[in-house]
Parts: structure tokens; sequence; C-alpha cells
């Protein structure tokens, strides 16, 4: 039985290695294979189907190695004098890649650069790397009555120091200071001479870390941007003015005697002294003014970029004619404050965005009652439903600007009120003006007048009571002024009165030297009185 399984496994690898080979299995190894049966043959069985052959997996991907993260440079450390002025502006620089920063604060920053106590210093001067330049100032007082100085006399003050003047950089100005002109140019303009430049300076070995940290510090030091105001007082096209516009169809001769200031300036801002349009009938009062239509295209091509409609003659046409001007001061892309169809536009601030500054303008009026007609312009006041304007009540004007203060850089709040004629200040024109200034607003320009009143330099703001008339046709002194003013976040930078003439049939004109000097002196007269009386909260 071994015998015959071992020569049968025999046949089967034989059979198998010719089936192989392609080679039919011989006869006699087949009848050996099978065994010896007595039987009839069985049938053949069917076929297998060779089944599909398994599809092979595709080999799995070998992931990625895991970069080994390069070890952390050390930081170079870098010491770096600097005056102490500047310390909290650098201090809050991000951390330097590349460099652990040390501030050394002292006066003479050079002298820790030589001694070895730093490797880099901030100084004065353009021979190393400039990060800040900035104009400097000749500032005096701002009640003093000078206003200008010749290059010659700018070089002599720069060389031998003078006892009343500080040469300082602009952005060290404040209020009570003005800054002399040099040859008509103001620190601010274009082409002024003077400057003040500071550089980061580096031991040998320091280039590199100085020029990583230029840039940072040039940013880090550059001066707050600033911007200008220009403020004017009463504006009223109606009378000669209305008659020359129409007849000449010359809309800009109103202001064509001042415009290059309004268009040196950022903004300008007025009060529009008269009722605008063409619709309504008089109010009964003994003065009423209603400037034509073309009066809007007037301010706009004039550069005037807002109106104060809280006045004693807005509404001198009733509310129809108010509410016409407000449309055609839009229409020409003169803003407005102070008026509108109801109480909460009436005391809507307007916020404009001025050199990236966001400036919000709010409007109102306080006036006396008329003695001949005792006409009352708090009648006027806006309500719920009915058009009309914001009056300068105390409480009201310190929640506008509170809801105001959080939403702009700068508060700016215009004011009509005081009695007609009389340079000392009202006193609810005091009580509403310090109501603003101590709710949060930067500045309050005044005017009802109709002459100009002294500049109150209060708590953190300022308060320049009266502009006096500045477009309009009025018997009265012809003595006016347009009022610079520098802002920037900060507040008020500085102030300066542009003396100017009303002529006989209501034009404004810059004022010539002779004129200039007595409406200066008188403006700083009533100026020194308000800011030497102490303040009585």
């Amino acid at each position: 039985m071994r015998v015959q399984q071992t020569l049968l496994l025999a046949a089967v690898l034989v059979a198998l290695f010719l089936t192989a080979c392609g080679s039919p299995a011989p006869a006699a190894v087949l009848a050996t294979t099978a065994p010896a049966a007595t039987s009839a043959p069985s049938p053949s069985p069917e076929a297998t189907a060779t089944p599909e052959p398994t599809a092979t997996d595709e080999p799995t991907a070998t992931p990625e190695p895991t970069a080994t993260p390069s070890p952390t440079a050390t930081p170079q450390p870098v010491t770096l004098a600097l005056p102490p002025a500047m310390e909290a502006a650098v201090a809050a620089l991000p951390p330097m890649d590349g460099y652990a920063l040390t501030l050394l604060p002292t006066d003479d920053p050079a002298v820790a650069l030589a001694e070895g106590r730093a490797g880099l210093a901030l100084r004065r001067g353009e021979d190393g790397l400039v990060v800040r330049r900035e104009p400097l100032a000749f500032a005096v007082p701002f009640t003093t009555t000078w206003e200008f100085l010749n290059a010659a006399e700018a070089e002599a003050i720069l060389t031998g120091g003078h006892n009343l003047v500080q040469v300082i950089p602009w952005s060290a100005m404040t209020p009570d200071n003005k800054a002399l002109r040099v040859d008509g140019l103001h620190p601010t303009d274009a082409g002024y001479p003077y400057y003040e430049a500071w550089s980061l300076v580096a031991a040998p070995g320091g280039e590199a870390a100085a020029e990583a940290l230029a840039p940072v510090l040039t940013e880090a030091l550059a001066p707050l941007p600033s911007i200008r105001i220009v403020a004017v007082g009463d504006v009223n096209i109606d009378r000669t003015q209305r008659e020359i516009i129409l007849s000449t169809g010359d809309y800009v001769y109103p202001f064509a005697r001042v415009k290059h200031i309004f268009d040196a300036a950022d903004y300008a801002i007025a009060n529009l002294e008269t009722s605008l349009g063409d619709v309504g009938a008089p109010e009964a009062k003994r003065y009423t003014f209603q400037s034509p239509p073309e009066a809007a295209q007037s301010l706009a091509l004039a550069g005037v970029d807002l109106v104060s409609l809280a006045n004693n003659h807005a509404k001198d046409f009733g509310p129809e004619a108010l509410l016409q001007g407000i449309d055609l001061l839009t229409e020409a892309g003169v803003a407005t404050v102070g008026g509108g169809a109801d109480d909460a536009a009436a005391h809507a601030p307007h916020v404009a965005d001025i050199n990236g500054l966001r400036v919000g303008f709010l409007g109102y009026v306080h006036v006396p009652v008329e003695a001949i007609t005792n006409f009352d312009t708090q009648t006027w006041t806006a309500t719920a439903d009915t058009p009309g304007l914001a009056w300068a009540d105390p409480a009201r004007i310190t929640a506008d600007v509170a809801a105001l203060r959080p939403e702009v850089d700068l508060v700016v709040v215009i004011l009509h009120s005081g009695y007609e004629y009389i340079e000392e200040p009202s006193e609810p024109q005091v009580a509403a003006a310090r109501a603003a200034v101590d709710a949060g607003a930067d500045l309050v320009v005044g005017h009802h007048a109709h002459i100009l009143q002294g500049i109150h330099h209060y708590h953190d703001g300022v308060i320049a009571y009266g502009l006096g008339n500045f477009v309009f046709n009025i018997t009265g002194p012809p003595e006016t002024a347009l009022l610079n003013v520098w802002l920037d976040r900060n507040g008020v930078r500085q102030l300066e009165l542009i003396p100017a003439i009303v002529q006989q049939y209501g034009q404004p004109r810059l004022a010539d030297f002779a004129e200039a000097g007595p409406i200066l002196a008188r403006v700083y007269y009533l100026t020194y009185i308000l800011n030497a009386t102490p303040i009585e909260d």
C-alpha cells in the first residue's frame, strides 16, 4: 500500500510537470496512476472554472520623515540709548526677531554710544538712519502781538536763542502758544525749511541691528497726524450779496478774496445766518433773511464743507424753507448740523473723515428774546414731529457730546449764543460752551454777537466765543477774523487768527498790516482776561 501511494504521488508530480510544459501525459503513466477497478469507469466531471486572479493591493505609501525642528537662535542682546521722552513709545514695541532690546534712557545718547554703554543710539541729526523728522516751531504765547519772522530772524534765534521764543518740535505745541510764520510759511506748510531730525546710529558691528530696528522705530516715533479746520462767523448771502451773485452769475463772489484760506485748510465751517431757498413766508420778527437757492453753490464753490443752521435766522421763512435749504445744501455737498425735520435730526451729529481723523460736529443756538418784537428763538426748537433747531440746553449738550465722543477722534461744537455787540460772553453762552467741553468736546466755535470775542482755554478744550460777521451786508464794526485751528487725536494743538475786514457790501477781505494789528490786539486782550480769571466750576 505504501508503495502504491509513493508511485501515485510520483505520477501526479510528473503529470503536473508535463502539463506546465505543454506536453500530454503518456498513457502508461496514467494507467499506473489509476487504481485497478472491476466496475465500469465513472463519467468525467465538468472542468472547474479558473478563478479570476485577485487584484494585488497597492503598496502602502511610505510616510514623509518628520522634520526635525531647528534649534531656536538665541536673540542677540542690543542696548539702545535714547532720550527719556521717547522711552514709552519704544518700550511698547513688540519683541524683535533675532534681537533682545534693552533701553537706556539718557539725556545724551551719543555719549552712551561713545562710552560703549550702548550699541545703538537715537540722536539728533541726519548722520545715521533717519527715523523721525518733524517741523520746528518758533513758539510764543498766543496773546503776544507778534505773528511773523523772516529767515534771517529765524536763523538768529536758532543760533543765539530769544527770551520770548521757544524753538520746539511741532508735536510739542499747545493752544496757549502759537507758531510764528517764517516768510509767511506755517510749520505744516509745504516748503517750510526748519525741521528736527532723529537718527539711529550704531557702534561698529551693530549695523545689522540698526537696519532691522530702523523701520520699526520710524513707525513708532512718527508724529501724530494733524488737521487744519478754518472757522468763520455769520454768513448771509441776502441783500446786496444776493443781487450780485444773481446778476453776475459769479457765485464765488462773496468769498472770492478769502477763498485761498479755505483752500489751504482741510475743512471749513461757518454759521449760515439766513434761511435758504425760495419758499415760505417771513416770520413775525424784526429782521428776516432768505438767501437764494444759488447761495448753496456759493458756499460749495468757496470750499465751505459744513454750516450750522442753529441760529435765530434759519427759520425766518418757516419750516418749509428750513427743509428746502437743507436739501439744497445737501445737493451741493455742504453738510449741516443744528437743524432738521425733527428733534432727532436737529441734534444729529455730522461725522467727517478728515485726513484719517473722524471728527464729529454738533450745532446749537441760545439767544435772548428780541427786545422790540418779543420774538423768542426758542419757539423754533425742533420737536419729535416738527422741524426746527437744536436749543443749547446744557444738559442736552452734555448728553449729545457724551454719546458722540466714543465714536470719533475729535468733537467740534458750533454755538450761536451771546449778546449782540457785547464782548463779554453771556451766562447762557458760557454754560453751554463749558457743558460741551466738560462732556468731551475739543473745540467750541461761537458767534451771534456780530463782533469778535475772546478765546478761553478751558480744561482740556478751547472755546472761541465769537467770530463776528463774515459775509454779511450789515451795519456794525467791519473787523472780523478767520480762525485756523490745528488738531490731532489729543485735541487742539494750535490756534491762529487771520484778521479780515467786511467791506461795504458784505464781502470780506484780508486786513492789511495797519488794520490787522488792532484787530489782533483786541482779541488777545479779551483772551487774556478770560484766561486770567479763575474758573468757577
